[in-house]
């Protein structure tokens, strides 16, 4: 009985020791989360860099959440509102002064920011630079050129574009065609109404001239500027002369009713499914007319990495190898995935990979224009959104003769300078 109870108690200690001592250690999981406005199309290639990712650094889940584009800005917030925000975003550049007036954003650590400084285009550093300090790794990036139906310059006596205002004016035009009712069957030139494009279109014609459209602190607007006037007052002129109309628009180009229009290289995969075989016959790329030296603006998308992220340091670290070259034909994981969409990147070395796989003019001419030294980035203003829509309603109102040009600059100037002036 002593001898069986003994055993009993010796049990028993041997199970509460086991029990009081610690659980052997398992391997600590680290999940990085990724938000993008990507479908599962668009991100596929990018998924497969996320597993290749995994599979190299054990202990690391990479989990992607899709975001609609219309809804990312509101998403973010409410999230981290929620406390439980992501740890990595692809952010359009113009949303970020608001993040960062929230405190949303994690600045880059050094060997990060010497690591962009070291790999990207100026332009494309710009666009993910808000108030002199750089806030993430380019991303994506749209180049504004002219694109001009090759066709229809030749039959109006033209072997090459316009590389001024006036002389767009001229050819533009000779192109031009009308019934017997005075309606345009071929507008010489074209504009998209959309509120992005036609304020970015005015911001290119601005870069052109190498005038930005607002200071440097971006507190002020250079609207005033006689560049500015000069622009909008030529831009008038096509409308006041009948070359092009509010029912002429950009996006008659594949049709053949626009002999001319500045578009964002994204625009490619569009003319092309329509266009076919006749692409590369009918469709030519220059740089934007202008009287100044030259160039255009871009507006671009880079990845962040919130504040409040838990995996700030790992995550910085994913966003440097997937925007490092990997084995896709000396592309970056993130470049490989934008050249499957027709987009382009500012990071150089995927850059000398495009220039190197694609042949065909057009992407060639957005890619040269993207890394000469005249493109800029869209103006990371505060409530941008709400600039561009009151810099579009003045711009139309000059385009319909309701306000002159003048007129039309100085209202907008004032109307966006209040907006400015709110900012922190």
């Amino acid at each position: 009985m002593r001898l069986t109870s003994g055993r009993r108690l010796l049990a028993a200690l041997a199970g509460l020791m086991l029990t009081a001592a610690p659980a052997s250690s398992q391997p600590t999981t680290t999940t990085i989360r990724v938000a993008t406005h990507y479908n599962a199309q668009q991100i596929a290639p990018m998924l497969a860099c996320f597993r290749q990712y995994e599979a190299e650094h054990p202990g690391t889940r990479i989990v992607h959440q899709q975001v609609s584009y219309e809804d990312f800005i509101q998403t973010i917030l409410i999230s981290r509102v929620g406390r439980a925000p992501v740890d990595i975003y692809n952010l359009y550049s113009i949303w970020a002064p608001q993040l960062i007036a929230t405190r949303a954003l994690d600045p880059p650590p050094f060997e990060i920011e010497r690591f962009v400084r070291a790999n990207y285009t100026p332009a494309a550093i710009g666009a993910a630079t808000i108030a002199q300090r750089l806030w993430g790794i380019p991303n994506s990036v749209s180049v504004y050129q002219l694109v001009y139906n090759k066709k229809l310059l030749e039959a109006a006596g033209f072997s090459a574009p316009p590389r001024t205002p006036e002389e767009r004016m001229r050819i533009a035009g000779a192109i031009t065609k009308k019934n017997r009712q005075g309606n345009s069957v071929i507008g010489g030139y074209a504009f998209d109404l959309s509120g992005a494009n036609v304020t970015h279109v005015f911001y290119s014609e601005m870069y052109a001239a190498r005038v930005p459209p607002y200071t440097a602190d971006g507190r002020h607007t250079n609207l005033r500027s006689p560049t500015a006037l000069a622009i909008l007052t030529k831009q008038t002129e096509l409308f006041r002369r009948g070359i092009t109309s509010n029912s002429v628009l950009a996006v008659d180009f594949a049709g053949g009713g626009v002999g001319m229009a500045v578009m964002a290289n994204w625009m490619k995969d569009t003319l092309r499914s329509v266009l076919g075989s006749r692409f590369e016959e009918t469709v030519g790329v220059a740089p934007i007319p202008t009287d100044g030296p030259g160039g255009t603006m871009i507006y671009s998308f880079f990845w962040g990495v919130d504040a409040a992220s838990r995996a700030k340091p790992q995550s910085w670290d994913l966003l440097r190898w997937l925007n490092s070259p990997r084995g896709h034909g000396g592309l970056s994981c993130t470049g490989a995935m934008l050249a499957g969409m027709g987009d382009l990147t500012g990071n150089r070395a995927d850059l000398s990979a495009m220039r190197g796989q694609t042949a065909d003019p057009f992407s060639q001419a957005y890619i040269a224009a993207l890394a000469a030294p005249g493109a800029a980035s869209q103006p990371n203003i505060w409530h941008a959104s709400e600039v561009d829509r009151l810099l579009k309603y003045y711009i139309q109102l000059a385009w319909a003769g309701r306000m002159t040009p003048a007129e039309a600059l100085a209202a907008a100037d004032g109307d966006i300078g209040a907006i400015l002036a709110e900012q922190p």
